[in-house]
């Protein structure tokens, strides 16, 4: 049995992903930062991938991180909690040699993790690991001046922040509950600081279907 919060967080998180990824489809590949598809940044905000080696926290099918594998990176790794998501991601882009799929908690394996040019999570690790733990292990792979780039919902100024229980809810599955960490713009950036990152933009998208769950992309790097 888990014996940490962490581990119980992670256990209770990989369950939900499961059961939510067993109704999803496959997926081309394609990059989008915000909760819902909407026209904005992209690749872009991950700054030189040529020859890059990246890591995505968070991967689900992998569509992200097989879109990124086309502008030339040398290595992806893509983890997830749920080995359901990565078995379909290591099915869905099995011809990519560049990529591989660790499965597992991301607080678990990111020490494990080689030199890294960007990390990045679209409502993904960033989103559902402890921020506290997470953060820090992560600075300690990015190589100096490395991006850290990853997408979540926000708070409102003043609401409740740190660690919640929410629910995930699809017609297919009926309501899921997971954890997540939530925090304002200014909680995250507070966080970012306090754990040594240098943050380069914040991005709010102008549709309102993105606007009304507070979709928020964050853009933050290591000192060089």
């Amino acid at each position: 049995m888990p014996s940490t919060v962490t581990e119980q967080d992670a256990a209770f998180n990989r369950k939900a992903w499961d059961t939510l990824a067993a109704t999803r489809t496959g997926q081309e590949p394609v990059l989008y930062w915000h909760f819902r598809v909407a026209p904005g940044p992209g690749v872009e905000l991950l700054g030189s991938l040529a020859g890059a080696t990246i890591a995505e926290l968070g991967c689900g099918n992998g569509s992200h991180l097989a879109h990124i594998a086309q502008h030339g990176i040398a290595r992806g790794i893509g983890n997830d909690v749920s080995p359901v998501r990565i078995h379909q991601a290591a099915t869905l882009h099995a011809g990519q040699e560049r990529l591989e799929w660790w499965l597992g908690d991301a607080i678990r394996i990111t020490p494990h993790l080689p030199p890294l040019d960007a990390v990045f999570s679209v409502f993904g690790g960033l989103w559902f690991a402890d921020p506290h733990q997470l953060l820090p292990a992560l600075r300690q792979r990015l190589k100096p001046g490395g991006r850290l780039v990853f997408s979540c919902m926000t708070r409102a100024p003043g609401a409740p922040e740190g660690r919640r229980q929410m629910i995930v809810y699809t017609p297919a599955t009926g309501r899921v509950p997971v954890v997540r960490w939530m925090y304002s713009i200014q909680g995250w950036l507070r966080i970012l600081a306090e754990h040594g990152y240098r943050v380069h933009t914040v991005d709010q998208p102008h549709d309102p279907r993105n606007q009304r769950v507070r979709s928020t992309v964050f853009v933050a790097h290591t000192a060089r």
